[in-house]
């Protein structure tokens, strides 16, 4: 079910007339993780997304950070998931030269983002980056792990949707049936 999601998600970004990422801000991403408070940088262009774009980005970037929080059941690290997303956030153009030399930064960017959401969204302080383990682990503790992790924004199509795990001796109580 989960894959399958992800699927729709890269098609539904990539047949976008613009990017999620604005083509015009993706220069300003990479100069300001080039700098050395690359966290505070990226926050300020994230700041300057249109509206639409950034609700969007919120909600796509916390539930790549909500499915890199179950890696060590679905094997999704927040690298992993920054190298199957990053194409489809920012679209850059493959024809010139600097974005092919820039694909590695971008995916970082894209994990930055991921791996930083409560920074980035909700206000929280940031921790360090180590890309050697997942931020669960001893290595990650920060201020930010004693509080729970920012859920994943409900979607108003999430209502539609069956729940993803019912307990197998759940009771279901039967349908009502229809009368004509």
């Amino acid at each position: 079910m989960q894959k399958q999601f992800e699927q729709a998600l890269k098609s539904f970004f990539s047949e976008l007339p613009e990017p999620l990422v604005p083509c015009a801000l993706q220069v300003e991403l990479l100069d300001a993780f080039s700098k050395e408070q690359r966290l505070y940088a990226m926050k300020d262009v994230l700041r300057k997304f249109p509206r639409e774009n950034y609700d969007v980005f919120r909600y796509v970037v916390s539930h790549l950070n909500r499915v890199s929080q179950l890696s060590r059941v679905n094997l999704m690290t927040s690298d992993n998931l920054s190298i199957c997303f990053w194409p489809t956030l920012m679209r850059p153009d493959f024809t010139t030269m600097d974005a092919l030399t820039a694909t590695r930064t971008y995916q970082t960017i894209i994990e930055t983002f991921i791996h930083q959401c409560a920074f980035f969204f909700y206000n929280h302080s940031a921790y360090s980056c180590y890309r050697s383990s997942p931020p669960h682990t001893a290595a990650h503790f920060s201020p930010l792990q004693q509080q729970s992790p920012p859920t994943t924004p409900q979607s108003p199509l999430q209502s539609l949707l069956p729940p993803l795990h019912q307990h197998p001796h759940a009771h279901h109580p039967p349908a009502e049936q229809e009368t004509l």
